[in-house]
């Protein structure tokens, strides 16, 4: 890599795109993690002799192109099935890409602008930088915290061990930091030998920990089923379809059901409004006396005043409703449309999806197999609100989605991914359920099994364990990005100390 470096390094920004394409192969499906602890040398390269609008173009050219080759299948989803012309589908995506980008060119601007006002060189203010404005991406206008740097190591189970102690935002500081120390070896420029030695020992540390964690297991005393029912978005709200969607989940429930404590359904499994279908719902909910075991699918729900929710039930024997969970974060262009009161040009696209309306809480259900923490399609890529659920009493994760929006996109692997992320760092089971893909079972230490093909009917089965602990990460949360904002505050202090001393002795 580091002669194809020497040879691009003319081309104008030819190097922050290499870096942009390093960090797609980086994550789901590719997920050449490794390449994670070099990606970032040929941007910081680029840096070299460039003014403040440079270095800020070179971060944005970065991030373009990086979340260009992640987030396209956005295109897809507005497109093919939200019934959205092509033009205005480009510009949603052009949009976000450009948004999220613009965190990548603050890195930049960020590192450089150190480096040349107060000395500071990329490798000490990198880190913090990088890790801040991640979580400001995660949190700032209802956060899309999508492919983090850290994301990319979700197959390196015994590095990322650690996240149920810090967070995962610990892991792309350690990234960014190796990549720091690296470039600047290269480079052979002068480098502190005790932070390189305090970066080796953190890694070795999380490894040794990691080592040790991935070699515990759980004993599983609760049995699932997970059917997935291979329902295309084409035919998904299909009135003439209707029927063999039901049909598919009871009869794949009636042979997976049995020896088994819990069946779960995807999200809008049952694709109308479950309450008013009343001789379809009395057929459903007769399924759990007839397995012995408790359902837990996704479908609408319409309150008294006319408001409509994802939801999801529970259903247990006696034709007897065990609880329901209303989706709280919803999503940015599926589920509503923010911004339409100021862009008046994305009223057509409110029109064409509808509004769904945001539940109040992400308590868990109380059920006799277990609390289950649901998390509905988009929900479980946020940390807090898993955290949220399980300080809450979770004993179990669910999270039931809905990928075939899609299509055989990249999308379907990454969002999986987030999910060894949410049991790690939460020390439960995540129990998934995907439409068309991918549904599996994630135990506490990330391990994936009986992932399936995607567009494929498949059932699941495998057992779980119901947990009540809580790891320093529930409890505390993301405190890693105060210790991050502290580290920054100093070293900035110490570089402005410095700059003044040297402006009083000459």
């Amino acid at each position: 890599m580091l002669r194809l470096i020497e040879s691009i390094k003319r081309s104008p920004f030819s190097l922050p795109v290499l870096s942009g394409i390093l960090c797609v192969l980086i994550q789901p499906p590719l997920s050449l993690s490794f390449l994670a602890f070099f990606a970032f040398i040929p941007l910081f390269y680029s840096l070299n002799n460039k003014n403040f609008r440079q270095s800020f173009m070179a971060g944005c050219i970065s991030g373009i192109v990086s979340y260009l080759g992640l987030i396209y299948w956005i295109i897809v989803a507005v497109h093919k099935y939200g019934g959205i012309n092509v033009y205005l589908s480009f510009l949603i995506l052009l949009m976000l890409i450009l948004y999220v980008a613009f965190y990548t060119g603050c890195f930049t601007l960020a590192i450089s602008y150190l480096e040349k006002r107060l000395d500071l060189p990329f490798y000490l203010s990198a880190p913090p930088v990088w890790v801040v404005l991640e979580y400001l991406r995660g949190t700032l206008i209802t956060g899309f915290p999508w492919s983090y740097l850290s994301h990319s190591q979700y197959n390196f189970l015994p590095f990322i061990q650690v996240i149920s102690i810090t967070g995962a935002y610990f892991i792309s500081f350690l990234i960014i930091a190796i990549n720091g120390i690296i470039y600047y070896l290269w480079k052979r420029k002068k480098i502190s030998l005790i932070y390189s030695a305090g970066i080796s020992l953190l890694f070795i540390a999380s490894l040794i920990y990691g080592f040790i964690e991935t070699g515990k297991k759980d004993t599983e005393n609760q049995k699932v089923a997970i059917i997935q029912g291979n329902v295309s978005q084409e035919m998904k709200w299909d009135e003439a379809s209707k029927l063999k969607t039901i049909r598919t989940y009871y009869q794949r429930t009636l042979e997976a059901g049995s020896n088994v404590d819990l069946v779960l359904w995807p999200e809008t499994a049952m694709p109308f409004i479950f309450d008013q279908e009343i001789h379809v719902n009395k057929y459903i909910k007769a399924l759990p006396s007839l397995t012995g075991a408790l359902i837990l699918f996704g479908t609408i729900s319409r309150d008294t005043g006319g408001r409509f929710y994802n939801t999801a039930y529970v259903l247990g024997k006696n034709d007897q409703e065990t609880g329901r969970y209303y989706k709280a974060h919803l999503v940015p262009f599926g589920e509503y449309t923010p911004l339409r009161h100021y862009l008046p040009f994305l009223e057509k696209l409110s029109v064409q999806i509808g509004e769904i309306f945001p539940g109040q809480t992400h308590a868990p259900i109380r059920t006799k197999v277990g609390n289950i923490g649901v998390l509905i399609c988009y929900e479980g890529i946020f940390p807090y609100i898993t955290n949220e659920t399980v300080r809450k009493g979770a004993q179990v994760l669910v999270n039931i989605t809905n990928d075939a929006w899609y299509d055989r996109t990249s999308a379907p692997y990454q969002h999986l991914a987030f999910y060894v992320f949410r049991a790690i760092e939460s020390d439960r089971y995540v129990l998934r359920a995907a439409n068309t893909g991918i549904s599996a079972i994630i135990d506490p230490k990330g391990r994936i099994h009986g992932a399936t093909p995607i567009f494929e009917e498949r059932v699941v089965k495998g057992g779980y364990a119901l947990k009540d602990t809580q790891t320093f990460y529930v409890r505390y949360g993301d405190y890693f990005i105060l210790i991050a904002l502290c580290y920054l505050a100093v070293i900035i202090g110490g570089g402005i100390i410095k700059r003044q001393s040297l402006v009083d002795s000459e």
